[in-house]
């Protein structure tokens, strides 16, 4: 018990490079917080465009990674206050949440809430439940963690089947729609458990009949394909 308390942590932590917190005042357009999958993206198509950025992560090995590879990426919690002031978070335009925790993520937006109203925020929701209560704070631009790239996958299995390419795009674009839509009616009743699995269901049977009907209307008989319909 000893040596799995003390002595291995420890040595665990050999070789983790020891950072300074940010600390001298940064000035961007653009605050990144955490600059894992999601963060480096976001930061490699602002840089791309010549749009600075001032990206914080407190996991040190990856900013090393990081910073061999030429980026400026500081050592710093971004639910701290003063580390998002010396970010520049007063001055800039946009905060970018990319944390992987997800109460640090909602700390974070609760402090750009009070602190710094004229950020316009954009999040990543690791899940459902995050997704909600982001959208209780206000946060209006969140992207579901996986939900384009699952959607992009599910239309590659569709093509794999023998649907047409152009049929598949529809579907996907289908579920796209009816399941954002699906979330804005999740979303006043995700805390009473009865009512969400109402709401889902019912959301569901509605999908599920609106793709019955349009693939009967497909495989009707004399039906013009939307393929030979583009190519004519």
């Amino acid at each position: 018990m000893l040596l799995d308390k003390f002595l291995l942590p420890r040595y665990a932590r050999c070789g983790v490079p020891v950072l300074d917190e940010i600390s001298e005042q940064q000035e961007a357009a653009i605050v990144i917080a955490g600059f894992g999958r999601y963060g480096q993206i976001v930061a490699r198509v602002m840089l791309a465009q010549g749009v600075p950025c001032t990206v914080l992560d407190h996991d040190a090995e990856m900013i090393e990674a990081a910073r061999s590879f030429g980026y400026r990426v500081f050592y710093g919690d971004a639910s701290r206050l003063d580390l998002l002031r010396t970010a520049g978070a007063a001055k800039a335009k946009v905060l970018v949440i990319a944390v992987d925790d997800k109460a640090q993520s909602l700390a974070i937006v609760d402090l750009a809430r009070e602190h710094f109203p004229q950020l316009q925020l954009v999040a990543r929701a690791r899940d459902v439940t995050h997704w909600h209560e982001l959208r209780d704070r206000g946060v209006m631009l969140v992207q579901r963690e996986l939900f384009e790239s699952s959607l992009r996958s599910a239309r590659s299995v569709l093509e794999l089947l023998g649907h047409a390419a152009p049929e598949a795009a529809q579907t996907v674009r289908r579920f796209r729609e009816h399941n954002l839509e699906l979330f804005e009616k999740m979303h006043p009743h995700y805390k009473d458990r009865a009512k969400l699995i109402a709401v889902v269901k019912q959301g569901r049977q509605q999908l599920e009949e609106q793709m019955a009907l349009e693939r009967a209307l497909r495989n009707a008989p004399g039906k013009v394909s939307t393929h030979e319909q583009r190519g004519a």
